[in-house]
């Protein structure tokens, strides 16, 4: 399997360092591109709306924005992680790549019903603060837009890879939770 990681921290030495050290680590046959927000450059979204038209952002056209790059990587590769630490309410890198993918899902499918570029693809969402793991629930009922269809604004529908209700009372840390999710990944 090839798997997508984004870390959504905007520093590169903390949490997120730590986390893709242990993924490092494992024996898996899995092959991981690493995506680490604090090295991109993200153009906020415009709110132009000319991806319906398109089905492209063409904010994408600035060679200095990755937003295309990441994108491209979540699509070709089997399963997408977003690990994330919760600022207010997460980190702005990860925002503007939120906010830009969520226009190239939304405003084409309603216009010409496209093919939304992550239309079921397998995710995991893990939210973590300073001391335990965080309630991941708005950040993936934000991202099922991505993946689904018809979904919920209140609720999570999508079948995601990480669906623990109490993480903080199974994992002792945001790293533990992350490797065993991987480890189930079934090859």
């Amino acid at each position: 399997m090839n798997i997508t990681v984004i870390f959504g921290s905007q520093r590169l030495n903390g949490r997120s360092h730590e986390i893709e050290n242990d993924i490092k680590s494992l024996n898996v046959n899995h092959h991981f591109d690493f995506i680490r927000m604090a090295e991109m450059n993200i153009q906020g979204c415009i709110a132009c709306e000319k991806c319906s038209d398109t089905g492209s952002c063409i904010l994408s056209e600035n060679e200095n924005d990755d937003f295309n790059k990441i994108l491209q990587t979540c699509i070709t590769n089997d399963i997408l992680l977003i690990i994330t630490p919760i600022y207010s309410p997460y980190p702005s890198r990860l925002t503007a790549f939120m906010e830009r993918l969520l226009s190239i899902s939304f405003f084409p499918y309603m216009k010409n019903e496209a093919v939304k570029p992550l239309l079921t693809k397998p995710t995991g969402i893990f939210c973590y603060g300073s001391a335990k793991i965080e309630d991941d629930k708005q950040l993936k009922i934000l991202f099922q837009k991505c993946l689904m269809n018809k979904y919920s604004f209140y609720e999570i529908d999508y079948d995601y890879i990480n669906n623990d209700k109490e993480p903080n009372k199974n994992y002792k840390n945001v790293n533990e939770y992350v490797i065993k999710t991987i480890k189930s990944i079934e090859t």
